[in-house]
């Protein structure tokens, strides 16, 4: 590591980590090290940039600016240093933020495969829901399903899957299986914790548009919750196809009004507010579509 970058890549990793501890194991130094570098950092630049107290430390105000400031430039001398090398071997830490659920199941072995090629590389994974929106400017790369009315431009487009409706055989064997969308009024709905759980259905085919008002008979607050419920036979839930795919595969679970449709559900990465994606994340998210465009059932665009 550039020895006159490291006073910065240590304030950052101070600043995301709120600790100098935590930060000072990361980066292979000494706690008295790295208070000491960071104190002389200070001194040099005449502001002080971190609130230290017993229990945490905290950005001052002219420690956030100087963070969304120095952030790009090191992101920038990264991607300079790599194109140089001709792309090889990434080194670093990546904070990678991701919705629990469906990400959970198709980004982690999609990680696995990232890492087996760049070994020296190492990842904070935080799952965490993105509406609560507590992580999102504490990590380099957040990863999202979102509606595309609710895309930012700080946001990109990985892949899509189709919104499907699924149920277990025991419970379409009890309730029978509806041959409509009106024929879910009838029935049980599991509302989970995204848009598609509850509230209006919208189905689609041979240019018929149908919206069907469906009340949640039981709700789940975790996607693997809800898709539990389903498995066990209490109703039919509305998820994405890749949220359901291991399950579909095994018949535990069996699609409901497939010549219906009723959209895509698209995965985004999103990037902390006023920060440039650094080297790795941008590679990462290049992977991402990478993999996900070699599968069967998902839409992908290249990034620029």
């Amino acid at each position: 590591m550039n020895e006159y970058l490291f006073p910065f890549r240590l304030f950052v990793r101070v600043a995301y980590a709120g600790s100098f501890s935590r930060a000072s194991r990361e980066l292979g130094i000494s706690q008295s090290s790295a208070s000491r570098i960071i104190a002389s950092l200070e001194r040099d630049l005449g502001a002080m940039l971190l609130i230290r107290t017993t229990r945490a430390v905290a950005l001052t105000p002219a420690g956030a600016t100087y963070l969304a400031n120095i952030e790009p430039l090191l992101a920038a001398f990264d991607e300079a240093n790599l194109a140089a090398k001709g792309g090889e071997e990434l080194r670093g830490r990546l904070r990678l933020g991701i919705h629990p659920g469906m990400c959970l199941r198709e980004i982690v072995p999609k990680l696995s495969s990232f890492l087996d090629f760049h070994s020296a590389l190492s990842v904070d994974l935080v799952a965490d829901q993105p509406q609560q929106g507590r992580i999102r400017d504490h990590v380099d790369l957040f990863l999202q399903v979102a509606a595309p009315e609710e895309a930012t431009t700080a946001m990109r487009l990985i892949g899509s899957t189709p919104r499907v409706l699924v149920a277990s055989p025991r419970y379409l064997l009890g309730r029978g299986v509806p041959d409509s969308p009106v024929a879910l009024i009838t029935h049980s709905v599991i509302a989970g914790p995204s848009p598609s759980g509850a509230g209006s259905w919208l189905f689609s085919r041979n240019g018929r548009a149908v919206s069907i008002s469906v009340e949640g008979k039981m709700t789940a607050h975790a996607s693997e919750v809800a898709m539990s419920c389903a498995v066990s036979g209490i109703g039919i839930i509305s998820t994405g196809l890749w949220s359901c795919q291991a399950e579909l595969d095994s018949g535990a679970l069996v699609r409901v009004l497939e010549s219906w449709d009723m959209g895509d559900i698209k995965l985004y990465a999103s990037l902390p507010a006023g920060a440039a994606a650094n080297t790795v994340a941008r590679s990462f998210i290049n992977h991402l579509v990478s993999e996900f465009h070699k599968s069967d059932f998902n839409n992908c665009i290249e990034l620029p």
